[in-house]
């Protein structure tokens, strides 16, 4: 399933099934956002992100809120930068142990300062999604090819109820949310 289609397939599901989630999903990203967060990486973003953004500007106020993976909440591009802000702030504090790179994007928080990222830079990870933790990385993060394969993971849990990344999804009261499992 293309990426366009999954983004469609998800917001299909949400109407039928969590109906209030998919209600307090802000609107796209505007141009302006978009050149904020390209500024802030310095590099052009990978067309799946721009059109992530282009969907929803991230899962909004509502609790819970809408993840892209179970426990990691969507990033509007305001908290992306933020979040890219503190992690290159947070390395360059501490020059002999870095954690992040700044062509990383955060597009999703998580619990205990991890979040996924999508790899921007000019290397052999290009459009991976990580996850990226401020605890000592001894452990090698768990990657995916790319955006739409997270997507596309989340999408299949939702609509079947299978178990990802240790959670199953819950609907209560018209809202999405993920349990552990």
């Amino acid at each position: 399933m293309s990426f366009s289609s999954t983004l469609a397939a998800i917001d299909g599901w949400l109407a039928e099934y969590a109906p209030l989630t998919l209600r307090d999903l802000p609107p796209p990203a505007t141009g302006a956002e978009l050149a904020a967060v390209r500024a802030q990486l310095g590099v052009d973003l990978i067309k799946d992100v721009e059109e992530l953004l282009r969907w929803h500007n991230g899962a909004g106020r509502a609790t819970p809120a809408f993840c892209l993976a179970p426990g990691y909440a969507f990033l509007g591009t305001a908290d992306m930068i933020a979040l890219s802000r503190r992690r290159v702030a947070e390395d360059e504090a501490r020059p002999m142990w870095r954690t992040w790179n700044r062509h990383w994007l955060p597009v999703a928080a998580g619990r205990r300062g991890k979040c996924l990222a999508v790899d921007h830079s000019d290397s052999d990870s290009h459009g991976n999604v990580l996850v990226s933790s401020t605890e000592d990385g001894r452990d090698f993060p768990k990657t995916w090819p790319d955006l739409g394969a997270v997507l596309a993971r989340s999408h299949e849990a939702m609509r079947y109820g299978s178990r990802f990344m240790k959670s199953r999804r819950t609907v209560l009261d018209g809202r999405l949310d993920w349990e552990e499992a």
